[in-house]
């Protein structure tokens, strides 16, 4: 690297840094004044343009090389290299006096402008004044409430279970508008009898202590004044508190906890006496619930009965009165409303004020986004949006890119947010690590949902609520996050600044002679998702800063012309389309880290991947796996097919010389070997750091050797033949000595199943005693 370009990206670092602790500053702002909004947004423009320069220079200078070619090899690689990367170097050459130029003027425009210091006062945004829709169940008569008999049974029973005088704390928790405190209130008024005292108060996110604790003195001795003042206040009404409790058998309700620092200091006021005094608590947040309650009660979206019922009842004053000819439009919103009672009641409640005609129904009840008259819906969702960190919102962003309803896979997700720089590095953990613990805090604090479960018990998928994903829709347009668009429209939306995050949905097949969209548009893209059909997708050659692409599932030809270009491509997704051959020079793809090929035509990987150095995740599917895969040493996940046919009889050793490679998925087909041969046997060599070993095989012959996969924790056999009643199918698990979790799954319940498992269960549970054992038969 030339002296002045050394000294031009040590600037830009430093100046990048400076940028993204400003831009931190006003993404902590929760009512940012409309300059500030506009200087943060130029600033995020600005920030993206310097991390995209300076990957270009990492990626110009790096030698992928040195150190295992010969002198004369690595020069001449360089010098066909700088032939075909000329537009970049020109890039890397000429764009920092623009870059630099960009950081004075929006300096300048700031001071010019007189715009708002960050971290000094803020002018805020014009408030507007709603009224809260959940009032209006949290009040209602007990009557009225849909849907709350067999939850409130439930609680109930929680509160006044027999069996302890002991101080009992009851947690009810679930999403935003889901019904808590309703539900709270009722059991709170339910069980209130027998008790000495009793208190509710409100907790709140931008909680008061001292007023919480204040309110709750007042509501049990009304001989309270404010009497405590000075530095002490909140000690003083703990205190107080205490002291008037000890004796007494008290019943307590605190509603919308949201920090679990809250809750100690709340907590303070609680002695435990032994008289059966209760407390009950609500919040958003599972980490809040566990801490706070002895019992946890997770709140449930209503079922379509009971949502229609609430619906047909806020509109129309009963059940059942809906009209024929609102039937169908009807259901449409109840989707959108997707069983929360805050989304049911608040369009509902707006509905009801309007004409009963099907225009109004559509215009106000199906297009949320722009309703100023759901703000109150709007602002009950943002609290939990503007209570998360700052590192955490991105993440939920991100989630915008997916359609409604559509389930999302977590090592997909994680695997996208590491490769689009969301997640911060972590000196002692593992980027991805990292990831699927922020997806795993947005569903703790039910932001999300999970979908389907692994076998033990860890989350596999997710989905977002409609109402929820409309919200962050909205949010991730107005800062400029995602643009999302449709492939008939041939162009992005108006509106769109540079576009950083595309998502493009198609909703069937596609007319291949409309235009594609604008390359110039998207040419600052860092990454494109494609949904339903590949239609009208931009041109690779124009994505010279792409990182992520994502066709996964995508239906419809597919033009990989540009692709080897995308020298910043992170992120590789081709699951499930009609692809049947990688370019052969796909190996360029030097900072790749996640390639997919799964369900795909592509019947063998180009030999030039071996040079990926940064590939983590290579996902073959039926893809033959080139001779030498042993030389990737930074990968960590592996999926192929085939293992056990002759010609692949060297992949399997090759694959244990893969230093790194933590988790193994084999896809086994050994019908076409003779009957002595139909085993796939692990050695006591090789595979030194895997922890996850998953075989799916035709054939019920697996045998591991004395002193093999010494680290493996996870072992997943899914055996798809019938298993004979001689055979136990898998041999050798006495020498898994590290062995945590198995998992066997049958194709066939039949006698020979049952004699396997029960031979393989015996083993286990002679040699392993700790390790779980999990027994799966599908009937075919």
């Amino acid at each position: 690297m030339p002296p002045s370009l050394r000294k031009d990206v040590a600037l830009f670092q430093s100046e990048l840094r400076c940028v993204q602790v400003a831009i931190l500053c006003c993404d902590e702002l929760e009512e940012p004044d409309v300059q500030t909004i506009i200087w943060a947004d130029q600033l995020r423009d600005l920030a993206y343009d310097i991390e995209d320069w300076l990957s270009l220079v990492d990626d110009g200078t790096h030698d992928a090389d040195t150190g295992t070619s010969s002198r004369f090899t690595r020069w001449f690689r360089r010098g066909v290299r700088r032939l075909t990367t000329v537009p970049d170097r020109l890039v890397i050459a000429t764009e920092p006096r623009e870059l630099w130029r960009r950081v004075l003027e929006v300096a300048e425009r700031r001071k010019r402008y007189s715009y708002t210091l960050i971290l000094g006062p803020q002018i805020g945004r014009a408030g507007s004044h709603y009224a809260d829709p959940r009032l209006i169940t949290s009040h209602a008569d007990s009557a009225s409430l849909v849907g709350m008999d067999g939850p409130r049974s439930e609680v109930v029973e929680m509160v006044t279970a027999a069996g302890s005088d002991g101080l009992k704390v009851v947690s009810i928790v679930g999403m935003a508008g889901s019904g808590k405190t309703t539900l709270a209130r009722e059991v709170y008024g339910l069980v209130g009898e027998g008790f000495d005292c009793r208190a509710s108060v409100r907790a709140g996110r931008s909680s008061d202590i001292a007023k919480v604790l204040g309110d709750m003195l007042f509501q049990v001795d009304r001989a309270y004044r404010g009497r405590a003042v000075g530095a002490y206040y909140v000690d003083m009404l703990i205190s107080e508190l205490a002291d008037y409790f000890k004796d007494k058998r008290y019943l307590v309700m605190v509603d919308d906890v949201w920090s679990v620092q809250d809750w100690e200091i709340i907590n303070e006021c609680f002695p435990e006496n032994n008289l059966g005094s209760r407390i009950i608590t609500t919040t958003r947040i599972e980490a809040v619930a566990n801490a706070a309650g002895d019992r946890v009660y997770r709140t449930r979206l209503l079922g379509e009965a009971d949502a229609e019922a609430l619906f047909s009842r806020t509109i129309f004053g009963s059940v059942g009165r809906c009209p024929p000819h609102f039937k169908d439009v009807s259901a449409q919103i109840m989707r959108k409303c997707g069983g929360l009672p805050l989304a049911i009641v608040s369009v509902g409640g707006l509905l009801a004020s309007k004409a009963h005609t099907r225009d109004e129904f559509e215009r106000s009840g199906l297009k949320w986004r722009e309703n100023s008259e759901l703000e109150g819906m709007t602002q009950i969702i943002k609290l939990s949006y503007n209570d998360l960190p700052p590192h955490l919102r991105p993440c939920l962003l991100h989630l915008s890119i997916f359609p409604d309803n559509h389930e999302i896979e977590i090592e997909r997700l994680a695997r996208r947010l590491t490769a689009e720089g969301l997640i911060s590095e972590c000196c002692y953990r593992d980027m991805e690590e990292t990831a699927t613990d922020y997806i795993y805090e947005l569903i703790d604090r039910n932001l999300i949902q999970p979908s389907r479960l692994n076998h033990d018990g860890t989350h596999r998928s997710c989905i977002v609520h409609p109402v929820i994903h409309d919200f962050i829709v909205c949010m991730s347009t107005e800062d400029n996050f995602v643009a999302l668009a449709h492939a008939q429209q041939k162009f992005v939306p108006r509106g769109y600044r540079t576009i950083r995050h595309m998502s493009l949905l198609n909703s069937g097949k596609y007319d291949q002679a409309a235009a594609q969209i604008d390359g110039a548009k998207v040419s600052r893209a860092r990454s494109i998702t494609v949904f339903a059909h590949t239609g009208g997708m931009p041109r690779l050659n124009y994505l010279s800063v792409l990182r992520v692409l994502d066709l996964e599932d995508c239906e419809g030809p597919l033009c990989l012309d540009g692709l080897c270009g995308l020298l910043l491509l992170r992120y590789l997704n081709l699951k499930g389309t009609d692809v049947s051959k990688l370019p052969a020079k796909i190996g360029e793809l030097r900072c790749l880290e996640t390639l997919d090929v799964r369900s795909t035509k592509v019947k063998e990987l180009p030999p030039s991947i071996l040079k990926m150095e940064m590939l983590k995740h290579l996902l073959a599917g039926n893809a033959r796996l080139p001779t030498g895969i042993g030389m990737l040493r930074s990968v960590l996940t592996v999926s192929c097919s085939n293992i056990g046919m002759s010609a692949d009889a060297d992949i399997l050793q090759e694959l244990g010389e893969m230093a790194s490679l933590r988790e193994l998925e084999l896809f086994c087909n050994l019908t076409q070997m003779s009957e002595d041969q139909k085993q796939v046997t692990f050695s006591s060599d090789g595979f030194k750091s895997l922890r996850k070993l998953s075989i799916r095989c035709n054939s019920p012959s697996v045998t591991f050797m004395t002193g093999a996969l010494s680290k493996v924790r996870v072992l997943e056999l899914k055996l798809e033949q019938r298993v004979l009643e001689k055979s136990r199918g898998v041999y050798g698990i006495e020498h898994l000595s590290h062995l945590k979790r198995m998992l066997m799954e049958f194709s066939q319940h039949d006698a020979g199943a049952a004699a396997a498992m029960a031979v393989v269960r015996k083993v286990v549970e002679t040699v392993h005693p700790s390790c779980e054992v999990i027994t799966v038969n599908i009937d075919n």
